[in-house]
Parts: structure tokens; sequence; C-alpha cells
């Protein structure tokens, strides 16, 4: 019997993947949990055979989060599962370990493929990202500035273009408020952007 853990903040994702997975596997026992607080202690407790996982929970610092999973259970199989931009955040997550990063947008198929691809022991890339790293391997893509970004400057990025103030971010990741300040001024600089509209253009534009 395989064993899944969903992380995931919105009752109606859960559910939807629920009973998605029920309807592709005979036997399977699904756990579920609502922040990466959740999580961390659902893992600790349980070996699961694939962990699904939104990044953009209240209160988690996924890239930690992911990080401490992999010291707890270092050949765990993740796929992150999201509304964040797969072009700018999905080599960041699959360079920490990762099996797969998919959309909540994909269609039921893609989600079924991804699943199933993973808990058979491979890693799920999807068309689109398929053809974004061999465009990077034959030097037919400009250069992505967002690659220049580390880890935590590209989850501050993130949850300030959904909205969120400093406050609420360092709240969320048990940092200091000047940390984020720090590094919101630092990826800005990189970027070559001033202000939050600009950021969201390019990332629109990109």
């Amino acid at each position: 019997m395989k064993k899944i853990l969903i992380a995931d903040d919105h009752v109606i994702v859960r559910t939807g993947l629920i009973l998605l997975i029920k309807e592709e596997l005979d036997q399977v026992e699904i756990d579920e949990c609502r922040d990466g607080e959740g999580a961390r202690k659902m893992i600790q407790n349980n070996e699961y055979d694939l962990i699904i996982l939104d990044i953009s929970m209240p209160f988690t610092d996924s890239f930690t989060l992911i990080n401490n999973i992999f010291v707890l259970r270092p050949k765990q199989k993740i796929l992150i599962m999201t509304m964040s931009r797969e072009d700018l955040y999905a080599k960041k997550f699959l360079k920490l370990g990762v099996k797969g990063f998919i959309n909540k947008e994909a269609d039921r198929a893609e989600i079924r493929k991804a699943i199933v691809c993973i808990l058979n022991n491979k890693r799920y890339l999807s068309s689109a990202m398929h053809d974004t790293l061999t465009r990077e391997m034959l030097d037919e893509s400009p250069p992505n500035p967002f690659e220049t970004l580390s880890p935590r400057e590209l989850e501050i990025m993130n949850h300030l273009l959904e909205g969120k103030n400093i406050s609420e971010i360092a709240s969320m990741l048990f940092l200091h408020v000047s940390t984020v300040s720090t590094h919101k001024t630092n990826f800005m600089q990189k970027l070559g952007v001033s202000n939050i509209i600009e950021l969201s253009k390019m990332v629109q534009m990109f």
C-alpha cells in the first residue's frame, strides 16, 4: 500500500487531489495538512512514498522545510504543486532534490502522470520545462535574470508578488523585518527594478 502526504492550505485542492489519487491507485493511504508545521510533524511520525507540497502555505519557509525533510528522510520523494510559475521557480526546487514541479492549473492527466512517474522512481518534468532546458543547453534562450536570485530571495519575491507586505513575510518565514527588507533590496538591485510594479511587469514579460 502506498502512503502519501498532501500539504496544502486549500481544502478544495486537498480534496481534489485525494479523489484523483484514489482513482489512480487501488491501495493508498493519504494524510493531509495545511501548513509547514503540520507537514513537519507528519513527516517526523510517518514514512511516505510521496509528499505533494505547496510552496506558498501560511507560516511556511518552503526552502527550509524541504531541506529539513531531506535531513530526516534523505530519499524522500517530493512533488511540488503550486500556482507559482514553473519557468521562474522549478529549477531552484529541482536543485534542492525534489522529484517534480507542477502547476495547479495543469489538467488531471498531467497531474496523474506526475504522481505515477515519481512513485515509479522517475523525475517528472513538464513538456514546457523540457523545452526550456533544451533551449538553454543549445544556447537558444536569453539569460534568465531570475537565476541570479538565491532561493531565499526568490521566495520573498514570490510573496511580495502575491501582495504580502514585509511584516507579513517576516512573520511567515520567521525572519526579522530588517532581514526581509535586505533581501528585497538585494534582489531588486540584481533585477534592476525599483518597485513592485516594475518587478511585476518584468515577471510578466519574461
